[in-house]
């Protein structure tokens, strides 16, 4: 009997596997006296029969910021309260001496020994059988993580490592011992969850992979080589060791894959491939890093064409082959392609005899990428529909390309698998003549280029346009361009088609029949906009639907690349599209939705109209469809904004709706009247002929009137004096026709600013007092005060500035009271020129800064310029030469982007400053 057994505490049973514990012989827990003594027993433990040092159980007990101010005598306390836990009175356990502590006990007294014992007694047997035995009893050993719930800072920092690292080897001792006594099938379930616990330990893959080959599954075990390859790389940037690479290779052999042979599976190269430089320098630059590549692009734009001719120029880069299929995405009359069942052709094309394919499509998946793993291999996708279509085929071996080609933008791909994409858009203009120059020959273009520069605009940049027109013109060597041009001008589809069926509308079709209904519906009225950029806003009214569903139909429009993305909110169809669409639509359901369109924007405008000039005298509005939506500006910001993203389609719309819808026509020039006016855009004459055209149709004579006064106005603004006074003659007549006061008031007061230009003040005077005494009687108080501010400009024309000012004032009072900005810039404008003819230069400095800077901040451009050059010659005349200096450059610069006859005034007037004259 051992002296521990005659002092009665060799019976006690210590467990550091797990949760740690110390039991009886009788298996009663014994319950230890606080956490530091438990964390005492758990360093005198894994150290057994060893000294350990006074100062190494102090560095585990305490931080550095918990020491005790005597640490030596806290520790011996926690000695002497562990000892009388254990029961160790006579101090035979726990032993001092050597400075330091030892516990004494048998090894198989602690949990821990006993599994080490075990272990190693496995490692040293030959049998398989036996050894599994020993191990499994040392695993049963485990509880869970070793010293669990103990919380030993640098004790548990250091040692559970290197325990659990004990565990991780016994159980790959025991999975060895399992595969060797043939229990494989049972232990990849165990095996598949270790490996994804643990994913750089190579070894447990090794045993999954030999577990999985020996179950049959050789295919799903070349998988998993590919799945760690890719994992390591991943995770640590190396690749597979020297274990994994022979497990691999022995694989293989049993694969019989080195009757690998060499694919060259690529279409015929396009003949006259032209252009596309950018690209294929992009195309370049995938290698050798990218992995997986994405060229997207509408129908017909030559996504395929680039993607062969690529792949052609660089299939010497990988010498194990290239592998190409169609899939089908957008084809007429077949379904998608099943990945699935391109699958067995890409392994036959690799070498495998179908005799040795594996059933299940899991398993070939495994072997195509197994087989790929370590090979450099380019795989060509054309045509996909979806991402789905492309997982299960694309190469994930680092040294291989997946190369994919998409009308849609397969976003999916782009964001989990870090496709890289490549947008392909339309030819330019030179680009497009290069290409058909490679299908027809330079000599004929060259004979007549007037045609050949129509042709290439009327394909629009799209390279199957292009190809179609290109055969045509070879074909009929006879034919003059010229001709060409007609036919694609009548019937631009029509004439982009060849007699065995290959054409642009079929190849579009492909793509609209693939839509959901309410995404081809808004397709076909996308094309009844006649504009060359459609706004978010305006596409939700052709549909009748509310903004927010609109953007998301436009967004997949956009995906598919059936419509161009300008910018925020702005959108455009090509112009071949354009014409398919419109075949597409019947005439009931293009002329509902035109009516939206011109719905949205009447309501629109006259809303952001009032905003910029809320003095203006609205107009009666028609009803509006329930299904458009019309967001109302608040500001002028957001009122001048709409009208900007308006503008480039005002002309457009208003020529579409010319004897179609000509209330609405009139209604909308008179929403964009002032907007045009105020930001000197282009299009006001023209936008104002089509609304009179539309009034006389009409036979509206208010309606003329109001557009002959507007009309007016723009020959004003271009100085064309004659033609102003004849507008508005013409309106006052039918004003005087219709006994209509405002009429004649309105009418009067805008003649005499024309008589007053051409230096006749005192007719000004005489018209602008008759519009005075009806503006009176009738209340017209902005009016009113615009004739008083009037009267002051013309006093002030004929040297009368006293009065001038007297009138200026006048009017400033009711601005004032109505609370008007503008008022307050014109009366500004009039009382700095009667001031500077006063002589008060500082004045009228100061009053023509106030009305520039309000006139500027209303947006008002085309009156900013002219203040400005009012205000640059008070400067000069002031001696404040750098400030008029400013002041014409300012002005100049708003002229020239007017593209204003004044800006050459202007011009001479910064020469005569430069020369000091």
């Amino acid at each position: 009997m051992t002296e521990l057994a005659q002092r009665g505490v060799d019976g006690l049973r210590f467990r550091l596997l797990g949760t740690m514990e110390v039991r009886t012989a009788e298996g009663a827990v014994i319950p230890l006296p606080s956490h530091r003594p438990a964390v005492l027993l758990a360093a005198l433990l894994l150290r057994l029969n060893r000294t350990v040092r006074t100062a190494d159980l102090v560095d585990v007990l305490w931080e550095d910021d918990e020491l005790p101010s005597n640490p030596r005598a806290a520790l011996q306390i926690y000695v002497s309260r562990l000892r009388a836990a254990l029961g160790d009175t006579g101090r035979s356990m726990i032993r001092t001496g050597d400075g330091g502590y030892t516990l004494h006990a048998d090894r198989e007294q602690l949990d821990l020994e006993t599994f080490r014992s075990l272990v190693r007694a496995a490692g040293e047997a030959s049998d398989p059988a036996h050894r599994l035995a020993l191990v499994s009893e040392g695993l049963a050993l485990w509880r869970g993580e070793p010293l669990a719930g103990l919380d030993a800072g640098a004790l548990t920092r250091e040692m559970i490592p290197r325990l659990v690292e004990e565990h991780l080897q016994a159980q790959e001792l025991a999975f060895d011992a399992r595969l060797a006594i043939g229990d494989a099938a049972a232990v990849i379930p165990e095996l598949t969850e270790l490996v994804e616990r643990h994913p750089t330990r190579e070894r447990f893959w090794a045993q999954l992979m030999r577990a999985q080959h020996a179950s049959g599954r050789q295919a799903l075990a070349l998988s998993t080589y590919a799945e760690v390859s890719r994992r390591l790389r991943e995770l640590l940037g190396v690749g597979p060791g020297p274990e994994l690479q022979r497990v691999h290779a022995e694989l293989l052999a049993a694969t019989d894959t080195g009757s690998m042979v060499v694919p060259r599976q690529l279409p015929t190269a396009v003949p006259a491939f032209a252009g596309r430089t950018e690209h294929l320098r992009r195309l370049d630059q995938l290698l050798p890093d990218t992995h997986l590549g994405l060229i997207i692009g509408p129908a017909g734009v030559g996504k395929t064409s680039l993607a062969i001719h690529w792949a052609r120029q660089v299939a010497d880069t990988f010498p194990d082959g290239v592998l190409y299929a169609d899939l089908l995405g957008y084809s007429p009359s077949l379904e998608p392609a099943d990945p699935l069942a391109i699958l067995p052709r890409f392994l036959a094309g690799l070498g495998i005899p179908a005799d040795r394919l594996p059933i299940a499509a899991d398993e070939q998946i495994a072997l195509y990428r197994s087989m790929l793993a370590d090979r450099a291999v380019l795989l060509v996708l054309d045509n996909a529909r979806t991402a789905e279509q492309v997982r299960p085929l694309a190469a994930t071996g680092p040294g291989c390309l997946t190369l994919v080609t998409s009308r849609n933008e397969l976003a999916g791909l782009v964001a989990t698998e870090q496709a890289e994409p490549i947008q392909l858009d339309m030819l330019d203009p030179a680009q497009s003549r290069q290409l058909l120059a490679a299908r027809v020959g330079e000599r004929r273009l060259h004979e007549d280029a007037r045609s050949t520069d129509e042709l290439i605009a009327r394909c629009a940049g799209l390279p199957l346009a292009l190809s179609l027109l290109g055969a045509q013109i070879a074909l009929r060597p006879r034919r003059q361009l010229e001709s060409f041009v007609d036919t694609l001008s009548l019937a631009p589809l029509d004439a982009l088609a060849t007699t065995d069926g290959v054409d642009v509308r079929t190849i579009f079709s492909w793509s609209y029949r693939q839509l959901r209904p309410e995404l081809a519906r808004m397709f076909r009225l996308l094309a009844q906009h006649p504009g060359a950029e459609i706004t978010l806003g305006a596409a939700a009214a052709l549909a009748g639907v509310p903004v927010r569903e609109a953007r998301g139909l436009l967004a997949v429009l956009v995906a598919n690349h059936q419509l161009l993305e300008l910018g925020p909110d702005r959108y455009a169809l090509h112009d071949l599209l354009r014409s398919y669409a419109r075949e597409l639509c019947e005439e009931q359901e293009a002329d509902e939705a035109f009516e939206r369109l011109l719905g949205y924007l009447v309501h629109t405008g006259s809303a952001a109209a009032l905003v910029l000039a809320p003095r203006r005298d609205p107009v009666e509005l028609p009803g509006l469809d329930p299904g458009v939506e019309v967001a109302v500006p608040t500001t002028r910001e957001e009122a001048f904004a709409w009208f900007d993203s308006e503008q480039p389609n005002n002309l457009a719309v208003l020529r579409a709706a010319v004897g179609r819808a000509d209330g609405l026509l009139w209604l909308y020039v008179w929403t964009i009247a002032d907007y045009l006016d105020f930001r000197g855009r282009p299009g006001y004459m023209e936008s104002e002929e089509l609304a009179l055209e539309a009034a006389v149709r009409l036979g509206d004579l208010r309606k003329q009137a109001q557009t002959r006064r507007d009309l007016a106005r723009g020959h004003m603004a271009l100085r064309q004096w004659d033609q102003a006074i004849r507008q508005h003659e013409l309106a006052l007549g039918i004003a005087e026709e219709l006994a209509d006061d405002a009429g004649i008031a309105h009418g009067s007061l805008s003649q005499a600013r024309v008589l007053s230009r051409m230096g006749q003040h005192g007719k000004a005077i005489e018209k602008t007092t008759r519009a005075l005494r009806i503006y009176e009687r009738t209340g017209h108080a902005d009016a009113r005060a615009n004739a008083l501010n009037n009267l002051g400009w013309y006093y002030g024309q004929l040297g009368e500035f006293a009065a001038a000012v007297d009138y200026a004032q006048q009017a400033l009072k009711l601005y004032e009271e109505l609370d008007s900005e503008y008022g307050r810039a014109v009366v500004s404008d009039t009382k700095g020129y009667a001031l500077a003819g006063s002589g008060r230069l500082d004045e009228a400095v100061a009053s023509y800064a106030t009305a520039v800077a309000i006139l500027r901040t209303q947006g008002r451009r085309g009156e900013t310029a002219e203040c400005l050059m009012s205000l640059a010659e008070v400067q000069e005349r002031a001696g404040q030469l750098d400030a008029a200096r400013t002041s014409w450059t300012e002005a100049l610069e708003i002229l020239e982007a007017l593209n204003h006859p004044d800006a050459e005034t202007v011009r001479g007037a910064l020469d005569r400053l430069r020369r000091g004259g």
